[in-house]
């Protein structure tokens, strides 16, 4: 493929096309032929969220798939992340990149990375994310793990008690009718969290159980619960839903502002009767609930991985926008293949914000690579660590300079997909 056709298009385009895109992305996926009916929920969602899509098409000598829809898709959104201390920084968010299994080792998923890449950042972006299916794949493109996901379990029953019982205003509302609140608690939440991602609006339906995309129909086992703070405003929402044969609550989203509607909403789960354990996608890191239990073995976690993944696009704007709780001073190089933050640069911090200026390069500095950089942006992990993994080269103690500067005083907390 010398010369691919390469079609950008948005919601206005033609609906085969648009059709011909969403069969390629499920293909690309190994999912189910999507429904009409689910076809039409994930239009719908388009229709708000007005993404720009992306696709490759080729003819091909041999029958095959119908000419819409396309052997790569790439869609991007802007949306904005929390970078610390209530600063929503626009961001350019992808998802649904696919090539197809014909049409791979040909540099397509390189020629569309690159371009997004490149466009978000002259249109003055400075950061962009994603997450992964593979954990393989987005790192030769100078994207790092930014926030981790952990799931866990927690047996409740009779033996579930927390050492201090949070307040009971909880209250069952009807799934179908909370998609105001559910965004209004998000967006408090998205603005007091490090590393906070917004949500695309495909999480109502899914939450709600209005329709869930894998099963391709409505899901009326969804049940929501909502926690009032005491001047009566909603600050905590839960989406589970119960499973007969195991006798097994699954959490499916789990808002809190705060940590007293956190631990309020688990007091709820662990006092459902008939219930003899939680299972949860995606706990905080710095969730209070292992410290309040009366008995903390009866929570285990699970399993964890990586969650989304940053890119930084410009060292000085990204930086600049950035909270730092630590105050200092530190010089490095960035390494960047493909060129966007490669440089040489100083940083000085205080007061939580800093001043980033393009030095002369010198060998003695601190050498990042680009993805090293992106895993320190929220503070997932420290200088030392990425050191220890050859991810930055350096004198010790600039090395030790460089955790310092970059340490967070609270891990990042995600709860977003896309």
């Amino acid at each position: 493929m010398s010369d691919p056709d390469i079609r950008h298009f948005d919601i206005d385009a033609a609906p085969e096309t648009l059709r011909g895109w969403h069969d390629a992305v499920q293909l690309g996926f190994l999912g189910e032929q999507a429904s009409a009916d689910s076809y039409a929920q994930t239009l719908a969602t388009w229709k708000v969220d007005r993404p720009t899509f992306t696709g490759v098409y080729a003819p091909s000598a041999l029958p095959g798939l119908p000419a819409n829809v396309p052997v790569a898709t790439f869609q991007t959104f802007d949306r904005t992340i929390n970078t610390g201390h209530g600063h929503l920084e626009p961001a350019l968010f992808i998802t649904d990149v696919t090539v197809r299994t014909t049409a791979r080792r040909r540099g397509l998923l390189r020629r569309l990375m690159v371009d997004a890449l490149g466009s978000a950042r002259e249109r003055g972006l400075t950061l962009a994310a994603l997450t992964v299916s593979e954990g393989t794949i987005y790192g030769r493109f100078g994207f790092g793990v930014s926030t981790h996901w952990q799931h866990a379990e927690l047996t409740t029953g009779g033996r579930f008690a927390l050492s201090h019982p949070a307040d009971d205003r909880v209250e069952l509302v009807p799934s179908l009718e909370v998609a105001g609140v559910r965004r209004a608690v998000f967006e408090a939440f998205h603005r007091t969290h490090r590393g906070s991602h917004d949500r695309l609006s495909f999480y109502e339906p899914l939450l709600s159980g209005a329709w869930d995309f894998d099963k391709n129909a409505p899901d009326a086992k969804r049940r929501t619960a909502i926690h009032y703070a005491a001047d009566g405003a909603p600050d905590g929402v839960l989406a589970w839903s119960f499973d007969w044969d195991s006798e097994t609550i699954t959490v499916h989203d789990l808002l809190a502002v705060d940590d007293a509607a956190e631990l309020a909403l688990w007091q709820f789960l662990g006092s459902v009767d008939l219930a003899k354990k939680v299972k949860i996608r995606r706990l905080s890191p710095v969730s209070p609930l292992p410290w309040a239990l009366a008995d903390p073995r009866q929570l285990k976690l699970t399993e964890s991985g990586d969650w989304t993944w940053l890119r930084v696009l410009d060292v000085p704007g990204a930086l600049g926008v950035r909270w730092f709780d630590t105050d200092g001073s530190v010089a490095f190089i960035v390494d960047d293949p493909l060129g966007f933050a490669a440089g040489c640069y100083r940083v000085e911090a205080s007061g939580g914000r800093a001043s980033v200026e393009a030095i002369a390069e010198a060998s003695d500095l601190v050498r990042v690579d680009v993805r090293a950089l992106a895993s320190l942006y929220f503070g997932v992990v420290d200088a030392r660590t990425l050191a220890g993994a050859g991810l930055i080269t350096g004198a010790p103690a600039d090395v030790a300079a460089l955790t310092r500067l970059f340490r967070t005083d609270v891990p990042p907390h995600n709860v977003s997909g896309f």
